[in-house]
């Protein structure tokens, strides 16, 4: 047998190619890095003149039309106002959220009000149970109901109605998610 490899010699690396890949392989990025810089100066300009349009076209439109008066410009855009107003409270599905409450509300509670708030989109609800524990299986279902969120009792006290007719009077507010 007849062994080439010579332990004792030292391996040596071409060290001009190296440094000629790692010379050319930061060229690439340099060239990389400009191209980016170019790109986003490219994107900016074209943001600032996109807002600068933008604020132009919302100041014409939000001013009033020549040849308007500042009477008739306000009346027309208060009945604007007026209606979206009553497109926007059309369009809340209320039967929807009435077969939600249905669904679950267990037999012995009894739902006496039912008042959305408009600044948060929240319910308030107000109600009657027999006993404490119904208004505990309520709130849980109400918590357990993917349809509704934020389930917060908000007051409850004890009832009487007549001698032996004893209840439980609560107020509590919700999220209602619409699907």
């Amino acid at each position: 047998m007849r062994f080439t490899i010579n332990l004792a010699t030292k391996t040596y690396l071409d060290y001009r190619k190296i440094n000629q890949a790692c010379v050319a392989g930061l060229i690439i990025l340099a060239i990389l890095l400009v191209w980016n810089v170019t790109r986003i100066s490219w994107n900016l300009g074209d943001l600032r003149r996109t807002v600068a349009e933008n604020t132009n076209l919302e100041a014409r439109l939000s001013a009033r039309p020549p040849g308007v008066s500042e009477k008739d410009y306000s009346r027309t855009m208060n009945r604007i106002h007026f209606y979206n107003g009553i497109i926007e409270r059309k369009a809340y599905n209320w039967l929807e959220l009435l077969d939600q409450l249905e669904n679950v509300t267990p037999a012995g509670v009894a739902l006496v009000s039912m008042v959305p708030d408009k600044k948060d989109g929240g319910l308030k609800i107000e109600g009657r149970t027999k006993n404490f524990d119904m208004l505990k299986n309520y709130l849980g279902n109400l918590e357990s109901s993917k349809r509704f969120t934020n389930v917060l009792l908000l007051s409850h006290h004890d009832l009487a109605i007549g001698e032996k007719t004893r209840g439980v009077q609560f107020t509590l507010s919700c999220r209602a998610v619409m699907q």
